[in-house]
């Protein structure tokens, strides 16, 4: 049996490693060409301007460009018609970057730079991130019974169709409807007002937050002229907490068609366990109603009357033959 968890174990563990591989291999013959091609025309670049102005050094403007990099990576802006005109730690930015560490997308722009943000951002997210999937957790199962339970329970006493049959319609039929509403339908409105997003751009970005990958290479209301920037980022936050919410309904809809706590069951406790283990809930649930077919017969038989009793004959209510 411990063998034949372990190869289980085993199996699964080798599976995922060859996602893993799979997905490296992929992504590396994809985006390895596009680097290479930007990185030769980057050094053309270079060695044109220092060719065009030799007056300049190329240690300076190395180090001059190092700088550059690293104070635009803290979200502030290095482009001198903008610079100070906006502020990357104002409240609704501070909202925004609250709201996106908590739930673990975490776009990593802006972060915090002094020492004191950085312990209180620890701190912080040390009690927030419990607390907020707690919050979600609750949220997915109140709306389970609400979007899920009981429409499955009224359809099913309406229609002649299986519970299981009926719990693969409501699963197709939600997840299109999220699908629409907070991938396709959102996407086109960043399209809209995101000028140097296109629409799969956009759509990339949906995914990317409410599967909290956050990589951060697209992030929303940092154009600079937005229109309205505090109402669209207050916008963006409602949008990324209440699509994590969806994403995770859909996330409990799946692992309940596909048995998800068996599947896990399986390789954790092996076949044989879970084989055992039915067969012992089984046995207990004829234990069960066996105790309560006795108890009820019991008390049947306390109700009979005497005239119909078995033993009616040694009663005194009953004429003795023997005095006939």
């Amino acid at each position: 049996m411990a063998g034949k968890q372990g190869l289980l174990c085993l199996l699964l563990l080798l599976s995922y490693a060859l996602y893993l591989v799979l997905g490296a291999l992929v992504f590396s013959h994809l985006e390895q060409p596009e680097e290479e091609q930007l990185r030769r025309e980057v050094e053309s670049m270079w060695s044109r301007f220092l060719d065009d102005h030799p007056c300049l050094s190329e240690v300076l403007l190395h180090e001059f460009i190092r700088k550059t990099l690293m104070v635009n990576s803290l979200g502030i802006s290095v482009l001198r018609n903008i610079s100070g005109l906006e502020l990357k730690w104002d409240f609704v930015s501070s909202l925004f970057f609250t709201g996106t560490t908590l739930t673990t997308i975490g776009y990593g722009h802006p972060f915090p730079i002094s020492v004191s943000g950085k312990v209180f951002c620890l701190v912080y997210g040390l009690f927030g991130i419990p607390f907020t999937l707690s919050v979600l957790s609750v949220a997915v199962r109140s709306l389970l019974i609400l979007l899920r339970d009981k429409p499955i329970k009224k359809l099913q006493s309406q229609c002649n169709i299986s519970r299981k049959n009926l719990e693969r319609i409501h699963a197709f039929v939600f997840i299109s409807v999220v699908a629409v509403v907070f991938f396709f339908v959102p996407a086109l409105v960043f399209n809209t007002v995101e000028d140097n997003w296109d629409y799969v751009d956009a759509l990339y970005f949906c995914f990317i937050s409410l599967s909290t990958i956050g990589l951060g290479d697209y992030v929303p209301g940092e154009k600079y002229g937005q229109k309205m920037p505090i109402l669209y980022k207050l916008l963006v936050i409602c949008y990324l907490l209440v699509g994590l919410v969806a994403v995770l309904l859909v996330v409990e809809l799946i692992k309940s068609l596909i048995n998800y706590n068996r599947l896990v069951s399986l390789f954790m406790l092996g076949a044989e366990d879970i084989r055992r283990q039915e067969q012992d809930d089984r046995d207990v649930t004829c234990e069960t109603d066996e105790t309560f077919v006795q108890k009820h017969d019991e008390k049947t038989r306390r109700r009979v009357p005497h005239s119909v009793s078995p033993n009616a004959e040694k009663s005194y209510g009953s004429i003795n033959p023997a005095f006939t």
